[in-house]
């Protein structure tokens, strides 16, 4: 955090408005509205704050066996779960793979420095209102992805103690700081998207997609209670939200633009998630894909098959420009559905689930009704968030944060294939993540905590696995 202006004079260097092109080098600092509007939007935009390893850690993805394992070294601390993700086997760091935490708070510092300064701007009253709020917007959003990823999962009973991540509001530059709890973190997010909200109502502006609106703001509000399972109010969000957009039927071709009024808010214009190319030693799990029938549209929209060295191997598409011009970070209508219709069920009106579940699955089957959807409570619950899976899929870190709140939270076990370079199997092993153990939330990176020696890391295992090196597969 020491570094945050010069993060904040880093981003403005590296393209973010094409204002510095016409003013002196030496003098970097935003003078009107429109040049903060362009800072604040166009370096959120080109470096959305993601952990891009996310899926690695999921059971959405699965090991290539044909790959030489040495491609894959960096990759699998991630992919095993291991206490320093940071470092692989021989002891080397690989800084990119825990580099979410430094880009968030970069955001974050950009966010804070348009609050802080935005009053000094040329321009108009409303016009500073609006880059307000959407800075608000960036500030709760960065927070909540924070929070989930290295903060303790949400518990009720427990939130007031449990620790979250630091919370940074202004521009001061301390050298050491401590960590804020969950629920001091959950209760500044919902501050700020609140803030928000306002001040984007009362400005009276409305923008592309690229910026937030009021529809925006509900449908993260419709996430963040969802977490928080405030059912009733999961719902009246998710409702709002639903209200500004419509569903469109998956394609093979281009499905996410502009146009598609499913998009409600859209956060990056860049590629997506680590790619899961069966050449570079990654596949979509093929448990994942046989959770689509047949006449599934999303099986064809969302994946790509290839004939691997045994068998067929599949691919997501989500992270392609042929599947979206616009980004991979989008507020999707049809996960305002899957967060009503599971707020539904948790408040006992099932009916109402039912219904939501109808809507969204006759736009994603060829032909309606050609699906059963379960009557029983808990058959019903475990069917959204199986779809929440096959829908959400490669997406943001939804599979991930959805694992870390579910109470029947899965065992993953993953196996990592031990090939020499010549593409021969020697060996395998297996490591296992169990229901809700502490390495579902991230280590501090290390750097924080050389930095920052007040900083209080988070509990994680050693894993280990179980090997089976008696095997040889040409």
């Amino acid at each position: 955090m020491r570094t945050i202006l010069l993060f904040f004079i880093s981003c403005l260097c590296f393209g973010c408005s094409d204002f510095l092109d016409e003013v002196d080098k030496d003098k970097l600092i935003p003078t009107t509205t429109d040049h903060y509007a362009a800072v604040l939007l166009n370096c959120h935009r080109y470096d959305y704050p993601l952990f891009n390893g996310v899926e690695y850690m999921t059971d959405n993805l699965t090991d290539y066996a044909y790959v030489p394992e040495n491609d894959k070294k960096d990759i699998k601390p991630l992919y095993t779960w291991q206490l320093e993700v940071e470092l692989n086997e021989n002891g080397n760091e690989i800084t990119t793979n825990n580099d979410a935490w430094q880009k968030m708070y970069k955001n974050i510092a950009i966010a804070n420095y348009v609050l802080e300064l935005i009053e000094e701007a040329e321009g108009t009253d409303v016009e500073k209102m609006f880059i307000k709020g959407e800075a608000y917007f960036v500030r709760a959003l960065h927070y909540f992805n924070l929070l989930n990823l290295y903060g303790v999962p949400y518990n009720e009973a427990t939130m007031r103690g449990d620790l979250g991540v630091p919370l940074r509001l202004n521009i001061g530059v301390e050298q050491t700081y401590g960590r804020n709890t969950v629920y001091e973190c959950y209760e500044q997010i919902e501050k700020d998207l609140t803030e928000a909200s306002r001040l984007l109502k009362e400005s009276g502006i409305t923008k592309s997609k690229f910026h937030p609106s009021l529809g925006a703001c509900e449908f993260l509000f419709s996430r963040i209670y969802l977490y928080q399972e405030k059912w009733e109010k999961a719902i009246t969000a998710s409702t709002n939200a639903i209200a500004q957009g419509a569903l469109s039927r998956p394609i093979e071709g281009l499905y996410i633009h502009t146009e598609n009024p499913e998009i409600l808010y859209t956060g990056c214009i860049y590629g997506g998630l680590n790619a899961s190319n069966f050449d570079k030693g990654w596949q979509v799990n093929p448990e994942l894909i046989e959770l689509y029938d047949a006449g599934d549209a999303r099986l064809k929209s969302f994946f790509t098959s290839v004939d691997g060295k045994v068998g067929t191997v599949h691919y997501s598409r989500k992270n392609e420009s042929t599947f979206s011009n616009i980004g991979f970070c989008n507020f999707r209508v049809a996960e305002a559905y899957l967060n009503r219709a599971e707020a539904y069920v948790q408040s006992g009106e099932i009916e109402k689930a039912r219904e939501d579940m109808k809507v969204l699955l006759n736009t994603r089957y060829q032909k309606a009704n050609s699906y059963i959807i379960p009557t029983e409570e808990t058959e019903l619950l475990n069917f959204i968030l199986v779809e929440r899976r096959k829908e959400l899929c490669f997406e943001e870190h939804h599979r991930w944060f959805d694992l870390r709140r579910m109470v029947d939270c899965p065992t993953i076990k993953h196996v990592f294939s031990l090939t020499d370079a010549t593409g021969n199997v020697l060996g395998r092993q297996t490591y296992t993540l169990l229901p809700h153990e502490p390495n579902y939330t991230l280590p501090i990176p290390m750097r924080e905590r050389e930095n920052n020696p007040l900083i209080r890391n988070n509990e994680r295992y050693e894993k280990l696995p179980e090997t089976d090196s008696d095997i040889v597969i040409p």
